[in-house]
């Protein structure tokens, strides 16, 4: 426990210092809330304020983004690279490792999320309780260990190059076609028909559902749990391959 504890630290202090994360995960999601808020100031969306919608949205693609590209990248980085050799010269085991690493980036992700809400509701005063907050924080926590499965899978690319090119690619899609960067009714029906089976737009819309008051489908969960079993099956598999 002990070494787990001390590489969770050494990781967060690292991540911390890492470029990539501070703009992609927390400047660039909050830009883009600035801008298309103004764009839609006043607007509503499945009669939820477009302001607190976008939070959402928002908040979902930066741990999008965090889980899938800093993540996955990072682990395939570190295989490359002399720090994961450094870190076994410690009494510490590659199960260890990854447990480290992904209680880490749950660190990260609940600095994400606190950020995003304390600043901008900060901003925006919603009128919303806390309990809300507190139920929708846990929701998205919850939801993007679905996403460190994407990363972790990713990371099994033998190029690093094609392991870059694949995250963005994954991002992208998960962002655009789920919903993220515009609600889904903006799109062609047989758009809106694939979005609706993303991973993205599922986890978005769970957090939107507490904040209309209507709860989180059982059918969402389940989905979402289909689509974290068949991932980690599928790194799992490929791991093995990898040894073998």
């Amino acid at each position: 426990m002990k070494a787990i504890i001390q590489t969770v630290v050494m990781e967060v202090q690292r991540m911390i210092k890492n470029k990539y994360f501070l703009c992609f995960s927390l400047f660039m999601p909050f830009v883009f809330y600035t801008l298309f808020t103004y764009i839609n100031r006043g607007s509503t969306v499945d009669g939820i304020d477009f302001d607190y919608y976008f939070l959402i949205s928002m908040t979902c693609y930066s741990l999008v983004v965090t889980s899938v590209q800093t993540f996955g990248i990072q682990i395939m980085y570190d295989r490359r690279q002399t720090w994961m050799d450094y870190l076994f010269t410690h009494p510490l085991t590659p199960p260890q490792y990854f447990i480290s690493r992904i209680i880490t980036q749950l660190l990260l992700n609940a600095v994400i999320v606190s950020l995003f809400f304390l600043i901008i509701n900060a901003w925006k005063q919603f009128n919303r309780p806390l309990e809300e907050w507190i139920i929708t924080s846990i929701w998205l926590l919850a939801g993007s260990i679905l996403f460190l499965t994407i990363g972790i899978l990713i990371a099994q690319t033998k190029k690093v190059e094609t392991a870059s090119v694949t995250a963005n690619i994954v991002v992208l899609g998960l962002a655009i076609l789920g919903g993220l960067w515009m609600p889904l009714q903006t799109f062609p029906d047989w758009v809106q028909m694939i979005g609706e089976w993303l991973p993205s737009y599922l986890f978005a819309l769970g957090a939107r559902n507490i904040a209309s008051g209507e709860g989180i489908e059982l059918f969402n969960i389940i989905i979402l749990t289909c689509y974290f079993l068949v991932l980690f099956i599928g790194a799992i598999i490929l791991q093995y391959r990898q040894r073998s």
